[in-house]
């Protein structure tokens, strides 16, 4: 009987160690390390100086699902708020990266250069300043990825990465 009932206890750790494992996965966590204050942001247009304005959105668009995903309980909102996101696209870039033995471009790497600031409105300082933040994002042409869906795509999340990086996970 003793040999059974330890069986048992082994088996119901088991199912409680294995349980718990299961339900740690998910579980996630977003917080914020800005400053208490701020709880609002109002993200502005993008200033595109190049005449894109469609990859202007795009970048605009990716930036708020940033904060709204990456900046806890701080609220987006249109006009006064307690604290400004400015971005900047300053330049874009598409050229061939590799090409095959017969010459033929294989993939190409998109490169965006953009201007940030993130301002506190309440404090009158900067958060994070980056006059040129640039991140690339390649395509392969032989696996039918194109410009805009694949390259633009991967080098506007890295953007995004650098300025979750950098903006907020470093207060």
């Amino acid at each position: 009987m003793q040999k059974s009932s330890k069986c048992f206890r082994l088996v119901l750790i088991g199912l409680l160690v294995l349980c718990a494992s299961i339900l740690s996965g998910c579980y996630s966590f977003t917080a914020s390390t800005l400053p208490s204050h701020i709880k609002t942001v109002n993200i502005h247009e993008v200033d595109d100086k190049i005449s894109d304005a469609v990859l202007a959105n795009d970048i605009r668009t990716a930036v708020v699902d940033m904060f709204k995903k990456n900046a806890g309980g701080v609220r987006i909102v249109n006009g006064e708020a307690h604290s400004d996101f400015e971005i900047s696209l300053l330049s874009y870039t598409n050229k061939p990266l590799d090409y095959n033995s017969n010459s033929d471009v294989e993939s190409y790497r998109v490169t965006i250069r953009v201007g940030v600031k993130f301002y506190d409105n309440v404090k009158e300082r900067i958060i994070y300043e980056n006059k040129s933040l640039s991140a690339e994002g390649t395509y392969d042409v032989q696996a039918n990825e194109t410009e805009d869906r694949h390259g633009q795509k991967r080098a506007i999340e890295k953007l995004q990465d650098l300025i979750i990086t950098n903006a907020l996970a470093k207060w």
